[in-house]
């Protein structure tokens, strides 16, 4: 049974990770950027620092950052544009959740 808080007809449900060089400040910005594109935020949780797999950027480690967020799909475009071109951000990864 779907909870009445998180359906929305217009609304999806998304999984967003994020690799960062640093947490500081980077939490409240997305937080921050996914309000401003119309979406809500859910349960946020820090995976802590780990080592990758190959270096991206000439970084060796990552703070990956976890949000479930629910925002319409046409704000998903530009919130993966704003992403992209943000220079804290390793990666990003936005999934729907069904």
């Amino acid at each position: 049974m779907r909870s009445k808080t998180w359906y929305n007809g217009d609304m999806n449900k998304y999984d967003l990770t994020v690799l960062v060089k640093k947490a500081d400040g980077v939490e409240a910005k997305i937080e921050k950027l996914v309000k401003a594109l119309e979406g809500k935020l859910g349960k946020f949780t820090e995976m802590g620092k780990k080592l990758l797999a190959y270096p991206i950027a000439k970084t060796r480690e990552a703070t990956f950052l976890n949000w479930a967020i629910e925002m319409p799909a046409e704000s998903v475009v530009q919130l993966e544009k704003k992403l992209t071109i943000d220079r804290e951000v390793l990666r990003h990864l936005c999934l729907r959740v069904r």
